[in-house]
């Protein structure tokens, strides 16, 4: 896909709902890096080894989590629907929804648009933006 080919169709506004932060289908992951774990346990005055302890597990391919408690991030305020480390938050939650699976074509996929309901709503978000925010992700996933 080409950001470029239909891009006016990718409107996007955050409703704050926090599904993108719930449980929903497959989708119930947040993969961290090595720099993303010594900023979030920084972020709350623990050492590496206790922020993982408390907050990741190691999957079955390798890869670092956060462990989603009650089918949720364990960062997600369920009263408000706010992320509790915004400031920190990890690049998988920063870019999301402009992630290359969820643009086909120049358009949402179907598999988004049942995940956020801000999904072509808002702005008209730019080629530029849009394509910067997937290379952020997939600089991320080549870490």
């Amino acid at each position: 896909m080409t950001a470029e080919k239909g891009a006016a169709e990718l409107r996007f506004k955050c409703t704050e709902c926090g599904d993108c932060c719930r449980r929903n289908g497959a989708y119930a992951f947040v993969y961290l890096n090595d720099p993303e774990i010594d900023d979030l346990a920084a972020y709350f005055g623990l050492s590496r080894r206790s922020f993982m302890r408390r907050y990741t597990f190691v999957d079955e391919f390798g890869w670092r989590q956060l462990r989603f408690e009650d089918f949720h991030c364990p960062f997600l305020d369920g009263d408000s629907n706010r992320c509790t480390v915004y400031e920190a938050r990890p690049i998988q939650c920063q870019t999301f929804p402009f992630w290359r699976q969820f643009v086909q074509d120049g358009k949402w996929t179907a598999e988004v648009r049942g995940m956020c309901e801000g999904i072509g709503e808002g702005e008209q978000w730019s080629v530029e933006y849009v394509t910067s925010k997937m290379a952020q992700m997939e600089a991320w996933e080549d870490e």
